[in-house]
């Protein structure tokens, strides 16, 4: 598989993977009553929240890159 199809698809199924998590926070705060989302995001809001955020997709360049076979 090229490298920018690989890419294109892990960012497809991160993006799928976010947009599920969302919705299952927001499904599960409702059914409890607890704000689930409203915490989540406050906490990725947090500068350590944010670091995370930055070490993720730091952790999918570097899976993009083992999986790169040079051409030849």
């Amino acid at each position: 598989m090229a490298a920018t199809a690989w890419f294109a698809n892990t960012a497809v199924r991160t993006g799928l993977t976010v947009a599920g998590v969302v919705v299952l926070l927001f499904a599960l705060g409702q059914a409890v009553g607890l704000p689930l989302l409203e915490l989540a995001t406050d906490a990725l809001a947090s500068e350590t929240g944010r670091w995370l955020v930055v070490a993720f997709f730091a952790v999918v360049l570097i899976g993009a890159a083992q999986k790169v076979t040079p051409a030849g």
